[in-house]
């Protein structure tokens, strides 16, 4: 048994930084350059997303953390009387203690979703009550690519949501801090995987970076006020470089998706292993999350070696991340502490 658990499959955040980032920071490195952004390499770390995405007349904003990437893209849409909508799962409800509410001091409201994939027809029902003044006013409707519990959203899928939404004058964020995996295990291009949304959080470290997070703001005059969210929770860094210098790597020959590309063999590796020992998987596993349930004896002996996580703890089901840095031999050990409880 080990001393100290290993965070192999803790999360996608306990991986280490890819050594090509880290290069990349050390390169940054150099002599004194202008700060707040106004440098030559987040000028051209933005421009590469903008390529990526196919968004040539966006603007790229960048973050220290997605919590804060998806605050300041919420901030930015809402006025106090509006509302943002979005999964009953999503990050920006549960994982970000009221962080989107507490800045823009307009509530964030959950829509029923399977896994994170919501109907579009939902939102008909969430924008029935505008217009009297008693009622919050729709605004903005985010949506996660790929979802908190490892579902992607299809081009289809994700082009009539979109679609949709505008059809109700509703704006779309994408949070996209595992989108590289929805990418990846899609096999489209970044542009198909977020449709026509209107603004994008665009994840760097859950990837292979050190830290970072970026925003790419698609339709900039619905936005107006952005840069002063940004600079308001603190997240307009002096020494931008080293944010951007970190993007300019992981997108340079598509280096993102490969990482992607490998933490979504892992999992499907792991899940296929779950499987196989007649265990049950608690969602499908789409990109790089597995979601398996394990009787309590099971839980405590992988949790022995290995740190995972119980979303909810009412819950038999147990989380597993896997990230650019798994291993075959990692994912192995799992299944081989798993084996003796096989049915």
């Amino acid at each position: 048994m080990a001393d100290v658990p290993s965070h192999a499959f803790a999360s996608d955040n306990a991986a280490p930084a890819h050594p090509k980032v880290i290069d990349a920071i050390v390169a940054a490195n150099e002599g004194a350059v202008a700060s707040y952004g106004n440098d030559d390499a987040t000028q051209r770390a933005a421009e590469a997303v903008k390529t990526v995405f196919d968004s040539p007349d966006a603007e790229v904003l960048f973050a220290l953390t997605g919590t804060a990437a998806n605050i300041i893209a919420l901030a930015a849409a809402v006025r106090p009387w509006q509302e943002i909508l979005c999964s009953d799962i999503a990050h920006s409800l549960v994982d970000e203690a009221g962080g989107p509410v507490r800045l823009s001091g307009a509530p964030v409201t959950p829509l029923p979703s399977d896994n994170g994939l919501i109907d579009p027809a939902r939102l008909d029902t969430a924008v029935a009550r505008r217009g009297p003044v008693h009622h919050s006013q729709p605004r903005i409707v985010s949506i996660t690519q790929s979802t908190e519990n490892g579902r992607v959203w299809t081009p289809q899928a994700v082009k009539d949501f979109v679609d949709h939404a505008h059809d109700l004058d509703l704006l779309v964020h994408v949070d996209g801090s595992r989108i590289a995996n929805a990418i990846a295990a899609l096999d489209i291009s970044p542009r198909d995987a977020i449709a026509d949304a209107d603004i994008v959080t665009v994840g760097g470290t859950k990837n292979g970076m050190l830290m970072g997070d970026a925003i790419l703001v698609r339709r900039p005059e619905l936005f107006d006020g952005i840069h002063f969210a940004q600079k308001q929770i603190g997240q307009l860094a002096s020494k931008q470089r080293f944010i951007a210098a970190q993007f300019e790597a992981i997108l340079r020959d598509g280096l993102w998706l490969q990482t992607a590309a490998h933490a979504n063999r892992m999992a499907t590796r792991l899940s296929s292993g779950f499987q196989a020992l007649g265990l049950t998987l608690a969602t499908r596993t789409e990109a790089n999350e597995i979601f398996v349930d394990l009787a309590p004896s099971a839980h405590a002996t992988v949790a022995a070696e290995y740190a995972v996580h119980r979303p909810d703890p009412l819950l038999p089901t147990v989380r597993f991340v896997c990230s650019w840095a798994t291993t075959e031999a990692e994912v192995d050990g799992v299944l081989e502490l798993l084996t003796p409880f096989a049915t």
